[in-house]
């Protein structure tokens, strides 16, 4: 099989390997904003992602609804898009492995990338996440091809830098990687390189700059509207940014701590060998790998040491094909086959616990049940009745699963998503909506907090003013589901 064969077999592979079971856990609070927008068509979602949120996700939320209008909104509609992006990622990581001339190499890179817990925690992601991966490797890719053959592939990249940076914003530190690898590449002989376009790193830089410069301008429309809407993302707390867990451990070991110290021991033992082992060989290798990893690192905590905090582990999804690359290297400075096959054996069982625990029922943060909520309020509800949720988590049930809520009189509702100017609809308190109540004789009510006593909130003491009395209680995972059915 040609090398570019078995690179997009490995994908492929990679695909099904993180699509499996993705469908498992419930959806959660992030996702859901991904359902609800990915709903609505173009011409719904623009006026609200240009207005008031999310102007960066823009490109990815109509992606997903095309492909959702074929696979459905569903966890695994959404997140098989994801997992078809770790697919693409892995491949192209491949191909650029095999463009620096190392093919059986490349190979190992992509392996160690499709199991690396931070891809398949992102291909079982309904978020953007494992495309900026992939768009990320398929601009350094046709970096890699423009610096050989030159002209329309300078096009090809700037096209592909400009839809990577509309599709997730952090990916233009990409920007300044690309241009230090440029700069600080060493020129190979023509044998080495045959049929270059560009033989001199000197001049390389121009066509790049020009190339990022029409790229950024094509991309500025969404990089504009994604500053004014930056206050989005004002809970990322300087304090809760920075520490030990979240710059060694998150980015690419997820919640595996053990993953990412075999990795940081990996990459420091392998550092002992590579100038002898790797650097003769293969000289561009390293200096990608470490561009794509250091550079967007650097500059994403440094702007939030010095200005507004923008570091959060996942953010940075994109640069975990260059630490593929990286940890490639290192396995290939080790010279013992045996050792290299142990390490490589290891890697995989220690990344396995958290690729399952990433498929388990209440896998997402807050363990989150939003399905068992839904389900539950669908088992034990007639059309006709009234629905009604405490403050917090428990409408983001409706948000997720609306089908479940056919025919169910959303009593609390003032203002409904899109037109709310937020991801949630807007609601008031009960006391303020009794009229609703009229000719209703059930009603259910969805409270947080597993073991809460139907009768607490501040709603039901509402309806048991209006003549409303406890009938049922359903607890699930975290949330209660409470019927109320209106006395005489």
């Amino acid at each position: 099989m040609p090398a570019a064969g078995r690179a997009w077999t490995l994908g492929a592979l990679a695909a099904l390997f993180s699509f499996a079971f993705a469908w498992v856990p419930s959806f959660w609070a992030d996702e859901v904003a991904t359902v609800r927008a990915s709903r609505l068509t173009p011409a719904e979602l623009l006026p609200f992602t240009t207005r008031y949120v999310d102007a960066g996700h823009t490109v990815y939320y109509v992606a997903l609804h095309y492909w959702s209008g074929i696979f459905g909104f569903g966890e695994a509609g959404t997140r098989g898009f994801s997992a078809l992006g770790v697919g693409v990622a892995v491949a192209l990581t491949a191909l650029i492995g095999q463009r620096l001339g190392r093919p059986r190499l490349a190979l190992f890179a992509a392996v160690l990338l499709a199991f690396m817990p931070r891809l398949t925690w992102a291909g079982a992601e309904a978020r953007s996440y494992a495309w900026t991966a992939a768009l990320a490797a398929t601009a350094w890719l046709l970096l890699l091809i423009a610096l050989d053959s030159g002209g329309w592939w300078w096009a090809a990249l700037g096209a592909a830098i400009a839809l990577s940076v509309s599709t997730f914003l952090l990916t233009s530190t990409l920007v300044v990687a690309q241009l230090l690898f440029v700069l600080l590449r060493r020129d190979t002989d023509e044998s080495d390189r045959p049929n270059r376009g560009i033989r001199s790193s000197r001049r390389a830089w121009i066509p790049l700059l020009v190339t990022w410069f029409v790229a950024l301008a094509a991309a500025s429309p969404i990089l504009t509207l994604a500053w004014q809407e930056r206050a989005q993302i004002a809970w990322i707390g300087p304090n809760s940014a920075f520490n030990a867990w979240t710059v060694l451990v998150e980015p690419a070991g997820e919640t595996s701590w053990g993953y990412a110290f075999a990795v940081w021991i990996l990459i420091i033992a392998g550092a002992v060998r590579w100038r002898a082992a790797l650097r003769a060989a293969c000289p561009e290798w390293l200096l990608l790998a470490g561009c794509w990893v250091i550079v967007p690192f650097a500059i994403t905590i440094g702007i939030s040491l010095l200005g507004s905090p923008v570091f959060t582990s996942r953010y940075l999804t994109f640069a975990m094909p260059g630490l593929a690359l990286a940890l490639a290297a290192a396995l290939a400075a080790l010279s013992a086959r045996r050792l290299v096959a142990a390490v490589t054996i290891a890697l995989l069982v220690i990344a396995l616990p958290t690729y399952v625990g990433q498929r388990l029922a209440y896998a997402k943060p807050r363990e989150s049940d939003l399905r068992e909520v839904a389900q539950t309020v669908a088992a034990h509800s007639q059309p006709g009745d009234a629905i009604l949720f405490a403050p917090g988590r428990p409408r983001e049930a409706l948000y997720a699963y609306p089908q479940y809520f056919d025919g169910l009189v959303d009593v609390a509702l003032k203002t409904p998503f899109p037109a709310s100017d937020a991801f949630h609809d807007k609601t008031v308190p009960l006391a303020k909506r009794t009229a609703k109540l009229a000719g209703i004789r059930s009603l259910i009510l969805v409270i947080p907090r597993h073991g809460t006593p139907c009768t607490q909130p501040r709603d039901a003491k509402t309806l048991l003013e209006n003549g409303f009395a406890p009938a049922s209680r359903y607890p699930t995972h975290r949330e209660v589901v409470c019927r109320f059915e209106r006395a005489g």
